[in-house]
């Protein structure tokens, strides 16, 4: 049964990734696209000054470079130098991105890669920002090797999550997310909350099926949306959100040269999937179908070839919360036996290691270490 959830990628495939993954890792490449230096007059003299330009769509930037000199030319065309060289390492990464997709691997759209590549860029992932969602479960299915079934992946929902703590290791001169999304690709707008008074934490193109959200973890009781510092932008807040983010891999989203993003780990993303598909509204059930679907091909997968990753998943997450912990059994419940089983009979282990927080199947107050 489980091999009718995902297809093995050949072997060049799971290389050529690995080889793109290794060398996004390795290369920090400035193309120069988007800007440009301009210059003009100084009124009344010979001189001119210079800018650094920002042309790619809205918002355009100008930035003051100084007064022409012989120092500010040379270091203008360094930079013109580093940009050339970068034109060139990203046309072999282009390659080697198109053939790991030749191979088999999974592609992300054009106006996905603008999205992410942008963020990318802001320094999002570098600091800790995550990219979960159906995003998350493409480049899982690549990190693992596989194909999955194509109905899983239609949505072209991309959903990043920041928490409180995310980008303090990045310059507090950079722009807001949301700024950066909406730079972006001139089709995306803001979707309005149902409360007016609310900031918008989602942004769609009109008339196609692709959105992107920022989320973050909900602390308390807090309402939603709330501004997250780090990014300068406010998020939807999703309970549970944390499972996920405390656990992460790199990986690479393949279009153009590559995008290198921050994914969870494979396991905890399947775990939490299952608790989402138990928290969607009656009217959600569409997606949570979906839910309960990509949770099971990442689980059969990792039964086959990882079974050790959804153990320490499972121990976690009894260890995490006691209604996560609930939740995630009764999505257990609705996979087939041949997934369910081997789960279960782990959790419950897992319950009975945790000695005093469990009677019953419900938990006490007391720590689990």
């Amino acid at each position: 049964m489980t091999s009718m959830l995902y297809a093995e990628l050949p072997g060049s495939a799971s290389l050529a990734y690995a080889e793109v993954l290794d060398n996004a890792l390795s290369r920090h490449i400035e193309t120069g696209e988007g800007f440009t230096f301009t210059s003009q007059k100084r009124p009344g003299t010979a001189g001119r000054y210079w800018y650094l330009q920002h042309t790619l769509p809205r918002p355009k930037k100008r930035y003051y470079l100084g007064a022409e000199t012989p120092e500010l030319l040379a270091r203008i065309e360094q930079q013109k130098g580093r940009w050339a060289a970068g034109k060139v390492e990203a046309a072999v990464m282009e390659r080697q991105v198109a053939m790991a997709i030749g191979a088999g691997c999974t592609p992300i759209s054009y106006q996905a890669y603008k999205v992410l590549s942008a963020a990318g860029q802001s320094g999002l992932f570098r600091a800790g920002g995550v990219l979960v969602g159906s995003y998350a479960f493409l480049a899982i299915g690549n990190m693992l090797g596989v194909s999955w079934v194509r109905d899983t992946t239609m949505t072209q929902d991309i959903d990043f999550a920041a928490s409180p703590e995310c980008m303090l290791a990045v310059p507090g001169d950079r722009d807001p997310l949301r700024d950066t999304i909406l730079a972006a690709d001139d089709e995306l707008l803001e979707v309005p909350m149902l409360d007016h008074k609310k900031p918008s934490t989602s942004f769609m193109v009109r008339g196609k099926d692709f959105r992107v959200d920022v989320i973050t973890p909900k602390i308390g009781a807090g309402k939603s949306p709330v501004f997250v510092p780090g990014i300068k932008s406010y998020a939807e807040s999703v309970r549970f959100l944390e499972f996920v983010l405390e656990d992460t891999q790199k990986a690479v989203m393949l279009a153009k040269a590559g995008v290198v993003v921050n994914v969870p780990n494979p396991a905890r993303f399947a775990l939490h999937k299952l608790v989402v598909s138990q928290r969607r509204t009656v009217s959600q059930r569409a997606k949570s179908k979906k839910d309960i679907k990509q949770a099971a091909q990442i689980i059969a997968v990792l039964l086959d070839q990882r079974p050790g990753d959804l153990w320490l998943a499972l121990d976690a997450a009894v260890a995490f919360h006691d209604k996560f912990t609930r939740e995630l059994e009764q999505g257990i419940k609705l996979l087939e036996e041949e997934l369910a089983g081997p789960l279960l009979e782990h959790l419950e282990a897992a319950k009975v290691a945790c000695g005093s927080r469990w009677i019953r199947g419900a938990m006490l107050s007391a720590v689990c270490p």
